[in-house]
């Protein structure tokens, strides 16, 4: 008679606290929505083993037979510090040309305390047509992309 008095004392307070675990998980707030804030672009010599200047938007730098050359790019998501939404993904293609010479998805993680997660590529050379570089946060409401090119070409 004790054990089922103890097991009907375990099955009601089972049966009132988990559907409120339920609702407080339902009711909880989610963060603001991402944004992707930058892709940075940084060459690497496989050469010389050097990492080069950044390329920013205001670059005019091109890549002609530089079939040595590897791209380190790193992409800044931008949100409410602190913050973690399940499902919130970075979705990066990078084509060379017509040609899709990278792709990832990836969950985004715990914002840090600046407000910025980074998501880090490498591409690996050798490039011979412009490189298009694409970013999609997926899995909240407003989608944020972002889209940076990069110049190469081979010949003689």
């Amino acid at each position: 008679m004790k054990l089922n008095l103890s097991l009907l004392v375990l099955i009601t307070v089972i049966l009132g606290i988990g559907p409120a675990v339920a609702f407080a998980q339902k009711g909880e707030k989610k963060a603001a929505p991402y944004k992707i804030t930058n892709i940075k672009i940084v060459p690497f010599n496989e050469q010389t083993g050097a990492f080069e200047d950044e390329i920013t938007d205001k670059s005019e730098r091109a890549f002609y037979n530089e079939l040595s050359t590897s791209l380190f790019v790193t992409f800044q998501v931008s949100g409410e510090a602190g913050s973690f939404e399940a499902g919130r993904n970075i979705v990066i293609t990078v084509t060379e040309g017509k040609k899709i010479k990278y792709s990832k998805t990836e969950q985004v993680g715990l914002i840090g305390s600046d407000g910025s997660y980074y998501i880090p590529a490498y591409l690996y050379g050798s490039m011979c047509s412009d490189v298009k570089i694409t970013a999609k946060l997926t899995g909240q409401k407003t989608v944020s992309t972002m889209t940076r090119r990069v110049p190469f070409l081979c010949g003689e």
